[in-house]
C-alpha cells in the first residue's frame, strides 16, 4: 500500500512500485507509454477483450439480418486490421467507424447497454485521431 503525500492540491495515496499507471488519461507501463513495446502487449490485451465485448453485445441486439452481417463484416475487419504483429491503425479506424455508423443507423446505439458503448469508445480512443469520428458518434 502507498504512503499518503500531499502534492499541490492533491492528496492521497501514492503507489510508487512498478505496474500500470494512468498518467493523464494515458495508460503507462513500467514508464514506457502504451505505444510502446510493452505497452503494445497490454493495448492488445485490452483492445481484444473490448472486440470480444463488442461481438457479445451484437448478438443481444435487435438488428435486420443484413444489419447484423454488415456489423459482423465490419468487427471482423477491425479484428483482422489489429491482430497482426503491426496493428493497421487506419483500417481499424475505418472499419470501427463503419460498424459504428452502421450501429447508430439501425438504431442500436440508442438501444446498446454500457458494455458496448464503453468497448467502442476505448477503442477509438487507443486509435487516437482516426477513432475521433466514432468518439463524435458516441457522444464523447
Amino acid at each position: 500500500m502507498g504512503e499518503t503525500f500531499r502534492f499541490g492540491n492533491v492528496s492521497g495515496p501514492v503507489n510508487a512500485g512498478s505496474g500500470t499507471q494512468y498518467v493523464g488519461g494515458h495508460h503507462q507501463t513500467a514508464g514506457r507509454d502504451i505505444h510502446g513495446v510493452a505497452g503494445h502487449q497490454l493495448a492488445g490485451q485490452g483492445l481484444h477483450a473490448d472486440l470480444d465485448a463488442i461481438r457479445s453485445a451484437l448478438d443481444e441486439l435487435r438488428l435486420s439480418a443484413a444489419e447484423r452481417q454488415s456489423a459482423e463484416r465490419e468487427l471482423s475487419a477491425v479484428e483482422d486490421a489489429v491482430g497482426g504483429e503491426t496493428p493497421d491503425r487506419e483500417q481499424a479506424g475505418r472499419h470501427l467507424q463503419e460498424l459504428t455508423s452502421g450501429l447508430e443507423r439501425a438504431g442500436a446505439l440508442a438501444d446498446s447497454g454500457a458494455t458496448l458503448i464503453d468497448a467502442l469508445g476505448r477503442i477509438a480512443q487507443w486509435l487516437g485521431p482516426l477513432g475521433a469520428g466514432v468518439l463524435a458518434l458516441l457522444g464523447h
